[in-house]
């Protein structure tokens, strides 16, 4: 039980500092986003990168960020039904829903390790004007479905444990973290 407690502090803290850290991402596409709105109305000048760049780090943004949502319950459910239910109830449905879950995230970490790879060892870039490096973008899609893996890995534990015993294996404190309530 101690590993599993172990296991599971590990993957919160480590997705909760990744999710920290991406959330600055926030600030660079904003930047990015008013430095061509100011070049392209104002200065009837507009760039060739700012969309591209956006994009790509709004992707990282994103994808890389799933893993926190996961942790912290900010993904939609079915909230008018579901709450009603006790929490040894709502376990042995999430429980069966994490099947779904499992599929999703492992075809894509399947399909996006050899796609990331073979962008990455050719160095691969955009088609585009300014033709910038796209293969760290790409990086981010297996490393975010390794992440997601791990948390809903300690999601399905959680889960099980509430399943059979009616009680919490892990409880968390309180954060100012998002909740999907």
């Amino acid at each position: 039980m101690r590993f599993l407690t172990g296991f599971i502090r590990f993957v919160d803290k480590m997705n909760d500092r990744m999710g920290n850290i991406v959330g600055f991402l926030i600030y660079p596409i904003m930047l990015v986003l008013v430095y061509e709105v100011v070049m392209r109305y104002y200065f009837n000048r507009p760039t060739i990168w700012a969309h591209e760049t956006s994009c790509m780090l709004y992707g990282a943004h994103f994808v890389l960020g799933g893993a926190y949502a996961l942790q912290h319950n900010a993904f939609v459910n079915v909230e008018v039904f579901y709450m009603r239910f006790s929490k040894r109830t709502q376990a042995i449905l999430d429980l069966i829903s994490w099947s779904m879950f499992y599929a999703f995230v492992g075809v894509l970490l399947w399909k996006s390790v050899p796609w990331a790879w073979a962008s990455f060892s050719v160095r691969e870039f955009s088609d585009s004007t300014w033709g910038p490096y796209v293969w760290p973008s790409k990086m981010t899609i297996p490393f975010a479905a390794l992440f997601m893996l791990l948390q809903g890995m300690t999601k399905t534990i959680k889960d099980a444990y509430m399943a059979f015993t009616g009680r919490e294996l892990v409880v968390v404190a309180k954060t100012n973290a998002p909740t999907g309530n």
